[in-house]
């Protein structure tokens, strides 16, 4: 397996109740794609989870590319679920060519989140360790 780059990123839930209550307006709508924001909506009871945990991963994905939000835009990096429930990234515009940049085939994603604070963990790896 080669491992080409790591990140990781913690944030306080708190932080994003005002985003969460402000849906589908407000600040979440800069670091959303299209489909996240409609995932958001339908989680109304635990968009603060949610967003929390979709920012800290898309932190945790630049720094795994070795690049900052003054680089990659957020809506470049769109956190999915598998239909199990494991979440996995998609690269668009800037991430995927930053992702080609480095040979980076893809970028696994682990979240967590407790009462208080969600985190991710990102790894860009090389084909060879899919």
């Amino acid at each position: 397996m080669k491992l080409i780059g790591i990140g990781t990123d913690i944030v306080e839930l708190a932080r994003f109740a005002a985003h969460a209550k402000a849906l589908p307006e407000g600040p979440a709508g800069r670091y959303l794609t299209e489909s996240e924001m409609a995932e958001a909506l339908q989680r109304r009871n635990a968009a603060t989870e949610y967003l929390a945990s979709r920012f800290a991963a898309k932190e945790a994905v630049m720094k795994s590319l070795g690049c900052g939000m003054d680089k990659v835009s957020f809506r470049d990096i769109e956190i999915a679920s598998a239909p199990d429930g494991r979440p996995f990234v998609r690269l668009s515009g800037r991430a995927g060519v930053r992702a080609s940049e480095i040979s980076a085939a893809a970028v696994m994603i682990s979240i967590s989140h407790g009462k208080e604070s969600a985190v991710a963990f990102a790894a860009a790896v090389a084909d060879d360790a899919l």
